[in-house]
């Protein structure tokens, strides 16, 4: 039982001692787009070679993969959880609603991130 309890400890001291993404730093230096549009861009242009690599081997139904990583990354870097989050208003006003929630914004940008990637039309 010591065993778990230390390897758990361990376990959380090494995820909080990570380096910030460039997501991340974006929030810390007032970055932040105001638009879905600005933040599909914006973390299109944050992604590094292995980053565009995976996304160039992914099929686009198959950005749900990535649900709980980036997907959580761009929701919680971007302020999509705010109500007054006006990115998540911006990506649902593009399929004609007032609001949504913060899971489906984040998958708007995704999947708006994957077409630039890819190079499909927006």
């Amino acid at each position: 039982m010591k065993f778990l309890v230390a390897s758990l400890l361990i376990f959380i001291l090494v995820g909080c001692a990570s380096k910030p993404t460039k997501e991340v730093e974006a929030i810390n230096n007032s970055e932040i787009p105001q638009t879905c549009e600005g933040a599909i861009k914006k973390v299109a242009e944050s992604l590094d070679d292995d980053s565009i690599k995976t996304l160039k081997e992914t099929k686009k139904e198959d950005l749900i993969l990535f649900h709980m990583s980036w997907g959580m990354g761009i929701r919680n870097s971007y302020g999509l959880w705010s109500e007054n989050s006006p990115i998540r208003k911006s990506c649902a006003k593009s399929i004609g609603e007032q609001d949504m929630h913060p899971d489906n914004a984040s998958g708007i940008i995704m999947d708006g991130v994957w077409e630039i990637i890819n190079g499909a039309n927006m």
